[in-house]
C-alpha cells in the first residue's frame, strides 16, 4: 500500500460511517479523488424524503418536515493567521440546512434567513463542524410556517423518515399537546384537561415538556405523562426548556400583553385561511418580551433554584430549537445572556435581522442585536474579516 490515498474502498466505507455529521462526510470526500469515489455523497435531506404529511384536523393540511442542524463552525488551525483576533477560538454559530447540487445552505441560527454571502471562499477542508442541536419544523408544501403549530420533534428521535416509521411530537394551538404517526387519522392528545404547554424537548435521552406554569412532565415510551418537577409558580407568560451543561433550565419570559390560546383557534377551518389572513392574525397577538428570569431544576432536591448568572454560558431562544453555547467558544458574543426572538416566521423564509433581540442578565436591559457588535459577531458571517 503506497499511502492513504490508496487506502481499501471497504475501509473507507466503513470509516464514514461512523461520521454521525454529513459535514464531516462531506470533509471526508473532499480528501482525495479515491476517498470521494468510495463514499457517496450525504445529502442533508436523505433523513427527510420529500414524503408528503396528510396531518388530520384540527391542522388538517398536507405538509412536509424539514429538518435544520445548528453547529459551531471553526476554522482550522492551519488557517489561524486568517483571523485578526488570537484570543478566542475562530468560531461561528451557525444553522446548515438542506443541500442543492453539492452546496450548502448556510442560515442564520434565530432568524432562519438564509446567508447568502460570505467574506471568503468556503472550503470545507478549512473548517470544521460540531453539532449542537437539531431542528424541526413543519411547513406547508409552497414553503410557509404552519398556522397553529408551536413545536415538533420526532418521537421517538431514533424514528425514521418512512411511511412505516415516521412519528412526531407537536404543540400546537397554543398549548395542546399532541403526538401524530404516519397515517393515523387522527392526532392523539396526551393530555386532555391541559391546553397550556409551552415547549419540548429531548434531555438525556429522553422527552420533557412544560407547561405555562413551569411544570415539567416526562413523556414515556406509552406517550403517558409522568410529573417530573413542582410548578414554578412565576408570572412569566411562555416558558422555554434548555440543557445546558448537563442540567435542564426554564426560561420563563415576561411579556406586555396576552398571548395567544388554544381558544384561539378554535373554530377555525385553516384549510381556508388565506396567508394574509393568518399574517394578520399573528400580528394582533405578538406581545414583546419585557424581562426573563431563568430557573435551574435541582434534581436532587425536586426543587428550582433562581439563577442571577450564567456565567460564560448564552441561551438562544430560536424559533424551532432552544439551546445553550459557551462565549468562550466563539470569536464573538459574550455570555450571561438570552438571544430570543419575539415574531413568528410565518412565511417560513426568515426574519429580518432586527427581530433578534438580546437580554442581559446582569443589568436585566434588552436591545436589538444588530446594535451590540461585541454581541452579534457570534453569528456567521463575521462582519469584520481580515485577511
Amino acid at each position: 500500500m503506497s499511502g492513504w490515498t490508496d487506502l481499501p474502498k471497504e475501509l473507507l466505507e466503513t470509516i464514514s460511517k461512523c461520521l454521525d455529521f454529513r459535514v464531516d462526510v462531506l470533509r471526508f470526500r473532499s480528501v482525495c479523488t479515491s476517498w470521494r469515489s468510495s463514499v457517496p455523497f450525504p445529502s442533508f435531506d436523505e433523513d427527510i424524503p420529500p414524503l408528503i404529511l396528510k396531518l388530520p384536523m384540527p391542522i388538517g393540511v398536507d405538509a412536509v418536515l424539514s429538518q435544520a442542524t445548528i453547529c459551531r463552525m471553526e476554522f482550522s488551525r492551519q488557517n489561524k493567521n486568517s483571523f485578526s483576533s488570537e484570543s478566542k477560538p475562530k468560531a461561528w454559530l451557525t444553522k446548515i440546512g438542506e443541500t442543492k447540487l453539492g452546496k450548502l445552505k448556510f442560515f442564520h441560527p434565530l432568524s432562519n434567513s438564509q446567508v447568502r454571502y460570505s467574506p471568503i471562499m468556503l472550503n470545507l477542508l478549512d473548517f470544521r463542524f460540531f453539532m449542537l442541536s437539531k431542528a424541526f419544523m413543519l411547513k406547508s408544501l409552497s414553503g410557509f410556517y404552519l398556522f397553529g403549530i408551536n413545536k415538533v420533534l420526532l418521537f421517538p428521535s431514533s424514528a425514521r423518515y418512512s411511511e412505516h416509521e415516521l412519528s412526531i411530537l407537536a404543540i400546537y394551538h397554543e398549548g395542546k399537546l399532541g403526538y401524530w404517526k404516519y397515517g393515523d387519522e387522527s392526532w392523539t392528545l396526551l393530555d386532555d384537561k391541559n391546553f397550556q404547554y409551552d415547549d419540548i424537548i429531548e434531555y438525556k435521552g429522553q422527552f420533557y415538556v412544560v407547561d405555562r406554569w413551569g411544570t415539567v412532565s416526562w413523556i414515556d415510551s406509552s406517550l403517558k405523562l409522568i410529573q417530573y418537577s413542582p410548578p414554578l409558580f412565576g408570572c412569566g407568560s411562555q416558558k422555554n426548556l434548555v440543557e445546558s451543561c448537563g442540567d435542564l433550565y426554564v426560561v420563563d419570559r415576561y411579556l406586555d400583553g396576552d398571548r395567544r390560546t388554544w381558544n384561539d383557534y378554535e373554530n377555525l377551518d385553516v384549510r381556508r385561511l388565506s396567508f394574509s389572513f393568518r399574517r394578520r392574525r399573528y400580528r394582533m397577538c405578538s406581545p414583546k418580551a419585557i424581562a426573563f428570569r431563568i430557573h435551574k431544576l435541582d434534581e436532587e432536591w425536586g426543587t428550582w433554584v433562581d439563577v442571577k448568572s450564567l456565567g460564560d454560558r448564552a441561551f438562544v431562544l430560536g424559533v424551532d430549537c432552544s439551546f445553550s453555547i459557551s462565549s468562550t467558544d466563539f470569536l464573538g458574543g459574550k455570555g450571561n445572556c438570552v438571544y430570543f426572538t419575539d415574531d413568528d416566521d410565518v412565511k417560513g423564509k426568515g426574519l429580518k435581522s432586527d427581530s433578534i433581540f438580546l437580554f442581559r442578565l446582569e443589568d436585566h436591559i434588552i436591545e436589538k442585536v444588530t446594535t451590540l457588535p461585541e454581541y452579534s459577531d457570534v453569528f456567521w458571517p463575521p462582519k469584520i474579516f481580515s485577511a
